[in-house]
């Protein structure tokens, strides 16, 4: 957390509200300058510890403090200004209690600044989710889904998130799971080493977490500088994770370039003009560090159009 006082103190009541199973949270603080650490005190809970950073670090160093001093037999990351789905939460864990899934995959909703109503996922989540597990029926008990990500490999490209996920901890413990450490985009890192280094998947079709969007202007979210250029950062620290284990790299790599050139035309909307050559310039440089055996597999085989789309902004 940083500088979560408004919020901090909800989201700990109702993490600590999930039943029938005892929850440690761990709360790593990123150097806040309000009263957070205060309303974290102040619930005077045995189960709920403080560790504090010296100085800002950013969420993705914070989450791997965090993940350093869990002992739970599942961990969920999750944010300071969201809310957490009890209910949700619990079906998760007796998913992989009744499994022998190392993750369980969740789906979200938005709720934007102070109003009541609820969004859905985004387009592309909406449709990986209905693929592998059909349309949402609201009448419907949840379902659930044990698959290998070889069944369900799109997931790979979902909105790298890190709140609608529940992990074991001891299996991501020996994996050497990692979020990555620049300022935005830093859980990209972390979620696709979550999944690579999955052995069996559970989806569970109940949303986790509600994603607050506010539209505060100082939010990190809404940063339009030179900021947004340290996605590359975390592109290129991804993508070496996946270099680095050659199998992966051949059977998913179409899968990462589709969501490099989504995530970076997003990003490209969101950056001011005084810093998009730099921008440019980055993305090619990425995308050049394509193998070129996974290059040729893609054009010829597992998705043209993405071979495509990738030449025109090499020369764009």
């Amino acid at each position: 957390m940083r500088n979560a006082g408004a919020t901090i103190g909800r989201v700990l009541r109702s993490i600590l509200s999930i039943p029938s199973v005892r929850v440690e949270v761990i709360v790593v603080d990123d150097a806040s300058t309000d009263d957070s650490v205060a309303q974290v005190a102040a619930l005077q809970h045995p189960d709920v510890r403080v560790l504090a950073l010296a100085r800002p670090s950013g969420a993705g160093v914070a989450r791997n403090h965090g993940f350093a001093e869990v002992s739970g037999t599942y961990t969920v990351f999750f944010d300071a200004d969201d809310e957490i789905h009890p209910s949700a939460a619990l079906r998760a864990i007796r998913a992989l209690q009744d499994t022998s899934a190392d993750l369980a995959f969740l789906p979200y909703r938005y709720r934007r600044g102070t109003s009541t109503t609820f969004d859905g996922m985004n387009s592309y989540d909406q449709a990986v989710w209905s693929r592998y597990l059909g349309a949402p029926v609201p009448t419907r008990t949840p379902l659930i889904r044990v698959a290998s990500l070889d069944e369900v490999p799109r997931l790979l490209g979902f909105s790298n998130y890190p709140w609608n996920k529940v992990v074991r901890t001891a299996r991501y413990r020996r994996t050497g799971l990692m979020f990555g450490k620049t300022p935005v985009h830093n859980d990209i890192l972390g979620h696709w080493q979550m999944l690579l280094d999955a052995g069996p998947l559970v989806l569970v079709d109940d949303p986790l977490c509600t994603h607050v969007v506010t539209e505060d202007g100082n939010h990190l979210t809404n940063q339009s500088s030179d900021i947004r250029l340290t996605l590359f950062d975390a592109l290129d620290e991804t993508y070496s994770f996946l270099a680095g284990r050659p199998e992966l790299r051949n059977r998913y790599s179409h899968h990462y370039w589709d969501f490099a050139l989504r995530v970076t035309g997003w990003a490209a909307q969101r950056i001011d003009a005084e810093h998009m050559p730099e921008f440019h310039v980055r993305l090619q440089r990425h995308l050049l560090r394509m193998n070129l055996v996974d290059f040729a597999r893609i054009r010829r085989h597992r998705d043209p159009a993405l071979a495509n789309r990738i030449v025109r902004r090499v020369l764009s």
